[in-house]
């Protein structure tokens, strides 16, 4: 295992000393996984009360402190990475769902990806990935933004940057798209909107603190983890910057996937 992840160390440690803003770490067989470096900062996280869509649980809008910065995925975990690392594929003969090394791994739980995390954390010899926490992930979808999406509040532009039900086409293209095929948001992030939920790492509750909070983790406890961005099954008032959404985390289905944090 470790030989499979050798040429990953030495990637993190020229990125780490040379401060890049992207880096790329090389799996196995040439699959790689190339990663943007977000830097610390504090926002607004949330919907605000009198935002026209807006779920229950998106308040109170809140500030937050990102204290670290981090390394976060540019792309959605891709079928090709999955295998690299798992041996395994998931979605093999599920419904809306094309067999593609480009395409995000899908049918995926929350509980799947801490075994993902494992065995990438083992090669590494130290703790160097895990899922982004529920305040990392918005923090790096609305890269410097207050409006309802990345690109701002004009839903008529969402096709550009995202794959959800209003461009998916016919039946036969229900399924998650090619990571990267839509634009990014200006951080260099891609399909941080549509295309798949991204399982985080936290648990569920239904309200956020109103007080000002410095690298949140969400609940303690719970039943039900987060899921973020909006998927192509949806429609574009569930494809926002703050929309939320939960399910248990032994749940596989063809619009959830993950994009992973490498700590520097």
């Amino acid at each position: 295992m470790r030989q499979i992840f050798a040429a990953l160390i030495m990637g993190i440690t020229c990125a780490a000393m040379g401060r890049s803003e992207n880096t790329v770490v090389e799996l196995r067989d040439g699959v790689t996984m190339e990663f943007v470096w977000i830097e610390p900062g504090t926002f607004l996280m949330g919907s605000p009360a009198s935002a026209p869509i807006r779920g229950e649980d998106e308040g109170p809008q809140y500030e937050v402190s990102i204290s670290k910065g981090f390394y976060l995925g540019k792309f959605e975990i891709t079928q090709a990475q999955w295998i690299a690392v798992m041996g395994t594929a998931p979605w093999t003969r599920r419904k809306y769902v094309r067999a593609e090394p480009n395409h995000p791994a899908v049918y995926i739980s929350w509980i799947d990806m801490q075994e993902f995390l494992r065995r990438l954390n083992q090669a590494a010899d130290r703790d160097l990935y895990r899922l982004p926490t529920e305040a990392e992930w918005e923090y790096a979808c609305r890269a410097g933004t207050t409006t309802s999406r990345s690109f701002g509040d004009d839903e008529s532009l969402l096709g550009d940057y995202a794959w959800y039900i209003g461009n998916v086409g016919d039946a036969e293209g229900k399924f998650a798209q090619p990571v990267g095929s839509k634009r990014p948001n200006p951080w260099g992030l891609y399909d941080m909107h549509g295309n798949v939920w991204e399982w985080v790492q936290d648990w569920y509750s239904n309200a956020y603190s109103s007080a000002k909070q410095v690298d949140p983790t969400g609940a303690t406890s719970g039943s039900t983890r987060v899921m973020r961005g909006g998927g192509f099954v949806n429609h574009a008032r569930n494809v926002r910057s703050a929309k939320r959404f939960s399910f248990d985390q032994s749940l596989r289905y063809c619009a959830i996937g993950a994009r992973l944090v490498m700590t520097k």
